[in-house]
């Protein structure tokens, strides 16, 4: 055969063969997700989530705060208690500054009487006069004129305590309030915890009802940390 026709032989034959083979089909490539290191919003530096964070705070609440008559024979305000006298009326304390609230029932004429006890933060309260003068400011004469608040030195639960009686027109903080003929009972226990404030407030015909349960449960308060 001739050089020439060899040469064109091979060339046909490098042309089909190149035509017969399947093209290369390039894979597409998937993208990778990409993972990053997202903080956990519901952990806190703390390693506390906020749901926990909530049930401490309502726990701390629950500290201040007696929201059930824990036993209805008695009348417990901190490290104290007290037999209950008739006719008085457990109530739902409306601050958390409150540590026990009841009323006291008056007669077919006279309103009710509220006590109210709070526990002072240890070193709080302890300014005697200043909050004596405070207590006088809430109230004046049926003359109009500034009040005598009578104080008395005694001991209650073996503890030095301050008895303070206020009458006259009770106007409340900021004068705010004209109850005529009224009475403020106060008890103030020196504790080396914080001071209990015991305040009985109410028409003096009511107080003067409630006079001697309220003697009575001075008298019988006991601290249950003794033995």
């Amino acid at each position: 055969m001739p050089h020439n026709i060899t040469f064109i032989v091979f060339m046909l034959l490098g042309t089909f063969l190149v035509g017969c083979e399947q093209p290369e089909v390039e894979k597409p490539t998937v993208p990778q997700p990409i993972i990053e290191n997202i903080p956990d919003q519901s952990q806190n530096s703390s390693g506390k989530s906020l749901l926990d964070q909530q049930r401490e705070k309502v726990d701390h609440d629950s500290k201040f705060r007696q929201r059930f008559e824990s036993d209805p024979l008695l009348i417990i305000f901190s490290d104290f208690q007290s037999p209950r006298p008739t006719g008085w009326t457990w109530t739902a304390p409306s601050s958390n500054l409150r540590i026990a609230n009841y009323a006291l029932q008056g007669n077919d004429e006279s309103e009710s009487a509220e006590l109210v006890i709070k526990q002072f933060a240890e070193e709080k309260g302890r300014d005697l006069n200043a909050n004596i003068e405070r207590w006088k400011n809430h109230f004046r004469s049926d003359r109009g004129g500034p009040v005598r608040p009578i104080i008395l030195k005694t001991v209650v639960a073996g503890l030095p305590t301050t008895f303070i009686e206020i009458n006259g027109e009770y106007m409340g903080v900021g004068a705010s309030w004209h109850r005529y003929n009224y009475t403020m009972l106060i008890a103030l226990i020196e504790y080396e915890k914080g001071d209990i404030f015991l305040r009985l407030l109410g028409p003096r015909q009511t107080i003067d009802v409630h006079r001697n349960s309220w003697n009575q449960f001075l008298e019988k308060t006991t601290n249950t940390k003794i033995d």
